[in-house]
């Protein structure tokens, strides 16, 4: 089984936190995607830098950017000559847990045929119960984005498709997934979320965005919880696929501050 894992970090390198050194499986490839030359990493990812790509290069926010190979890694893995079975993202600040079994979820992935996508629930039970609108409120409260943009994002999806129910009780994280490379749905749906995202005036967090789509297109992915961990007392145990480290401090900030 042809496995391939990804992740993604843009911006300043002097105040970002750099990706981890980890043990790699010598039969997966890792790629990390960045705008950041290759000399200021020292890890185990493959570094690939991507800052002169037509579909990011006219973009200014670096979050924005970081989400083009988030969602749509199956185009740019192509364009490399790459072929897979299953791909696994996971945010800069988590490494693959080299001791657990990959081929176990990408084979609950192959067996889904109409939307082959592995997802966490959102860690808070109030988002999870509460759908898009909790976490529009989740947002501001964080102070991750401002109201405006969250305002703007309610209001195109009313316009978008005013059926979907945005309070509707469910809720997916995005910071660790997997998907089939090959299928159709996920490419169109991830299509669908890039146009959306980089031509709307909407907010730069893409958890909304995301699950307006899976509603909309009545998609459910397949759930596992306890698939990622930032503890790390919690790293021994067998069902944390992804292991979480630092978290990034600067890109984040930054493009808040820019809007």
């Amino acid at each position: 089984m042809k496995i391939c894992f990804t992740t993604a970090l843009f911006g300043d390198p002097k105040t970002l936190d750099k990706p981890a050194k980890f043990e790699r499986n010598p039969n997966y490839d890792y790629f990390l995607f960045t705008d950041i030359n290759e000399e200021h990493f020292d890890t185990s990812w493959d570094v690939i830098n991507i800052k002169d790509n037509p579909n990011i290069s006219s973009l200014t926010s670096n979050v924005r950017k970081s989400r083009y190979p988030k969602f749509m890694s199956w185009e740019l893995l192509e364009s490399m000559g790459k072929n897979y079975d299953v791909v696994f993202y996971c945010d800069g600040f988590y490494i693959p847990n080299f001791n657990k079994n990959w081929e176990k979820n990408a084979n609950l992935i192959l067996k889904e045929k109409k939307f082959p996508v592995l997802q966490s629930n959102h860690k808070s039970k109030k988002v999870r119960t509460g759908g898009i609108i909790s976490e529009l409120k989740n947002i501001k409260r964080c102070w991750r984005d401002k109201q405006e943009a969250l305002n703007k994002t309610k209001l195109f999806f009313e316009k978008y498709d005013k059926n979907v129910n945005l309070y509707y009780p469910q809720f997916f994280e995005n910071t660790c997934f997997g998907y089939s490379f090959k299928n159709e749905n996920v490419r169109n749906i991830t299509n669908e979320f890039w146009k959306i995202y980089t031509t709307e005036d909407i907010t730069y967090r893409d958890q909304p965005l995301w699950n307006f789509l899976l509603l909309r297109h009545k998609y459910t992915p397949i759930i596992v919880n306890n698939f990622k961990t930032t503890s790390p007392k919690n790293r021994i145990k067998k069902n944390f696929y992804f292991l979480g480290l630092n978290k990034m401090r600067g890109t984040m900030r930054n493009d808040y501050n820019k809007i």
